[in-house]
């Protein structure tokens, strides 16, 4: 991903739950090599990055993940 395609993703919202799904997928490859520290710091940064992703959004939106 290019800086550009960073600038054109939708917003600080919809960014941050890109981030939440490279992140969780980083973390799946961490828990099947045993990696465990790193496993548990990606899934923290995951965690992070979602509940940024579901900031300032309408409760009827959240309802629907």
């Amino acid at each position: 991903m290019t800086d550009q395609d960073c600038n054109q993703v939708g917003g600080p919202n919809d960014t941050a739950a890109y981030i939440e799904a490279l992140v969780a997928e980083l973390a799946r490859i961490a828990s099947a090599n045993r990696l465990h520290m790193l496993h548990y710091l990606l899934e923290m940064a995951r965690e992070e990055a979602a509940n940024v992703a579901r900031r300032d959004k309408p409760a009827a939106a959240r309802s629907l993940r």
